[in-house]
């Protein structure tokens, strides 16, 4: 099976730490048999056999096994507490939602089989941060997991959740092919393994690609794009209900220079207050104040893709991402009988609950990760 490895890009480090005291549960553990199942010897253990590997077939691996993981790379162990709030993170904002908008017997049968929890991140040589390693959507290594952030939603999105949702994608393609029209509208300008260096900044955008790894080949393309369109935040879906035909509201036509830059089609000052409420889920960057990506706005992103790669395209990379999105949905609806939107809107809808606050600030009962809790 084919090896990929998923990382940010050096300007989207996150700082870490390697001197982190293990607790007296640390999941260190001898060298096991491949696929041979631990037999439950704690809590955790029996609340993730009977929550996730008995109904849905996925095996989440906490402790540290020698044949599990790529000795390219320096790994450490899961904290014990670490591994339980990972446990419960997993059920409330992978779990639920996709059985809620499928069903129990979907999600046993396509997902990914195999979760690797390894507690420090690990880099590249180039400088970028390896955040999860997955072996053809079926095993997934995720790293990190020692500095997880329970209730910090754009943290758990860009270190956590989009790998996830980005690798459970996979099993749907690798099952029924989707269009193959999706692959036809940016064809010349998948990069292979060369896409770390073929993009200057995000001319990648203009390429019709949500990042610049999702140039890797049409399947990444794919999953990449669903992955994004799930954490990015949307106007036009997040209750902005800003959107006008009157031109001289628009951003770039207001009179105020800093809304000017504000993508066309809505108002200025009801989308600037609008995408401000986003501080109400926490801080929009993280402790070395970079922006998380999943705190960013689709129309934004969408602004900066408005542009043509080359003179001779016919199409900008914004009307190529959303004819994509167009064959993705009709694809996800037609072959799974799953509504992306209805997804997105599903997981979104406990966001409040991680952060404690809804988007509008007003305080809602905030979930407690540390315990395990059967319900």
């Amino acid at each position: 099976m084919k090896k990929i490895l998923y990382s940010l890009l050096a300007v989207s480090l996150v700082g870490c730490t390697a001197n982190d005291k293990l607790s007296d549960e640390s999941s260190l553990m001898p060298s096991i048999e491949h696929n041979e199942r631990i037999n439950p010897q704690n809590e955790l253990d029996r609340y993730l056999y009977n929550n996730v590997e008995k109904p849905y077939n996925i095996s989440v691996l906490y402790q540290f096994i020698e044949e599990e993981v790529d000795r390219t790379y320096t790994f450490s162990p899961v904290r014990y507490e670490k591994a339980v709030e990972f446990a419960n993170i997993f059920k409330y904002l992978f779990i639920e939602p996709y059985v809620k908008m499928t069903s129990q017997k979907f999600l046993n049968e396509h997902s990914f089989r195999t979760l690797i929890l390894i507690g420090d991140p690990a880099f590249n040589p180039n400088g970028s941060k390896l955040v999860g390693l997955a072996v053809a959507g079926v095993k997934i290594h995720l790293t990190e997991i020692n500095n997880t952030e329970p209730n910090n939603i754009y943290w758990l999105n860009d270190n956590i959740l989009v790998t996830l949702y980005h690798e459970n994608a996979h099993t749907w393609h690798q099952s029924i092919r989707f269009d193959p029209e999706y692959e036809r509208i940016s064809g010349n300008d998948y990069k292979g393994g060369n896409w770390t260096t073929s993009w200057q900044g995000e001319d990648y955008l203009k390429a019709g690609f949500i990042t610049g790894y999702s140039s890797f080949n049409k399947d990444e393309d794919f999953v990449e794009l669903l992955a994004r369109y799930i954490v990015f935040f949307n106007a036009d879906l997040d209750g902005c209900n800003c959107a006008t035909t009157d031109q001289t509201k628009w951003g770039r036509n207001s009179s105020d220079p800093d809304l000017q830059s504000f993508p066309d089609g809505y108002d200025a000052v009801a989308y600037y207050n609008w995408r401000n409420k986003r501080w109400n889920y926490g801080l929009l960057y993280d402790n070395r104040y970079v922006n998380y990506d999943s705190s960013q706005v689709w129309q934004e992103v969408m602004e900066r893709a408005n542009t043509k790669i080359r003179d001779t395209e016919q199409y900008t990379g914004k009307e190529k991402i959303e004819q994509k999105i167009a064959i993705m949905k009709n694809y996800l609806s037609t072959t799974w009988n799953i509504d992306l939107d209805a997804l997105r809107a599903e997981i979104r809808s406990r966001y409040p609950y991680v952060v404690g606050k809804d988007f509008y600030g007003n305080t809602v009962p905030r979930k407690d990760f540390s315990n395990l809790n059967d319900n």
